[in-house]
C-alpha cells in the first residue's frame, strides 16, 4: 500500500511580483494532490464540469454553474470527471487596499455558491475581467473589477447571515490574528489585548459574526488544521500534537474528541 505524503504541499500560482491573476480553468480531469495556496485568496467560477472538490475535510459535488471561495492557506484538491470550464481569480489582500469593505465581505462568503442560470452577469463580468487582464490593463482598473466581482458574488445564494460592517471589520482583524498566532495564542484574552479591546467586546463581535464566542473561533482554526494533517498526511498523532503545539499527545486527543466526539485515530479510520 502506498504511503501518504509526510506533509501537505503548497502551490504558488501567482508569479513573483504579481498581486492578482485571472485565468481560465485548465481543461484537464487529472486528480490533484491536496495542497494549500499560501498568501492569497482564490475565487473559482465554473460554467461546466463535474466531479468533486475537497476543501479541508468537506467534499463538494461539482455541479455547475457554481463557484468556490478559498481563504488563505485552505487545503483543497480536485477530482474532475468531466472537463471543467470557467475562471480562477487569485489575489493578494494588498490588491484590495483601496477597497477594505470588499476584503471584509470575503469573511461573509461561503466556500461554495450557486451561479444563476437565468442571470449571466457574473460570468459576463468575468469575461471582461479576463480580457482586461490579458491586455495588461492598469492594476487600478483590475482592482476595481475585482471589487465589483466580490460584491456580485456575495449577493449569490449563500447561507451566511449579514454582519454589521463595524463589527465585521473587527472580526476580520481577529480572524487574521488567529490565523497568524493560533499555535501560540489560545485564549480570548490574549487576542483582546492585542486588539486593545475587552474580551467581552471580542466575544460580542464573534457572536454577531458567527454565533460562537472567541475561543470557539480559535478552536475551530486548530481543529481545521488538525483535520488537514490527519486527512492529507501520514504523520502520527504524536507528531501532529507536537506540530500543533500541544503539550503532549493525550491533550491533543482530548481536544479533538471534545470537538468531534472521535479520537484522531477514529477520525482517520473513517476517511
Amino acid at each position: 500500500m502506498e504511503s501518504k505524503p509526510k506533509a501537505i504541499g503548497s502551490k504558488n500560482k501567482i508569479e513573483k511580483g504579481l498581486i492578482l491573476k485571472v485565468s481560465k480553468m485548465k481543461p484537464v480531469i487529472k486528480p490533484t494532490k491536496p495542497h494549500r495556496h499560501e498568501g492569497y485568496h482564490e475565487l473559482i467560477y465554473l460554467s461546466k464540469g463535474a466531479g468533486q472538490h475537497t476543501v479541508g475535510d468537506q467534499v463538494y459535488e461539482v455541479r455547475p454553474p457554481m463557484g468556490f471561495y478559498l481563504n488563505l492557506g485552505q487545503v483543497h484538491c480536485w477530482n474532475f470527471s468531466r472537463i471543467p470550464e470557467g475562471y480562477v481569480v487569485l489575489f493578494k489582500e494588498e490588491v484590495l487596499s483601496g477597497y477594505p469593505k470588499a476584503l471584509a465581505q470575503l469573511f461573509g462568503m461561503n466556500e461554495t455558491f450557486r451561479l444563476s442560470e437565468e442571470d449571466p452577469s457574473v460570468l459576463q463580468l468575468l469575461d471582461i475581467f479576463y480580457a482586461d487582464y490579458q491586455r495588461e490593463q492598469p492594476i487600478e482598473i483590475l482592482a476595481a473589477q475585482l471589487n465589483s466581482l466580490i460584491y456580485k458574488t456575495i449577493q449569490l445564494p449563500q447561507d451566511r447571515k449579514r454582519v454589521p460592517p463595524t463589527l465585521l471589520d473587527e472580526f476580520v482583524r481577529f480572524k487574521k490574528l488567529v490565523r497568524q498566532n493560533y499555535l501560540q495564542l489560545k485564549t480570548a484574552e490574549a487576542y483582546a489585548k492585542i486588539m486593545h479591546i475587552s474580551s467581552r467586546k471580542l466575544n460580542h463581535i464573534c457572536q454577531a459574526a458567527t454565533g460562537s464566542n472567541a475561543v470557539d473561533v480559535i478552536r475551530e482554526c486548530v481543529l481545521i488544521e488538525s483535520k488537514n494533517l490527519l486527512t492529507h498526511t501520514g504523520l502520527q498523532v504524536t507528531e501532529i500534537a507536537y506540530q500543533l503545539n500541544f503539550s503532549d499527545a493525550s491533550n491533543f486527543v482530548k481536544f479533538f474528541k471534545a470537538q468531534t466526539t472521535l479520537t484522531p485515530t477514529e477520525y482517520r479510520a473513517k476517511l
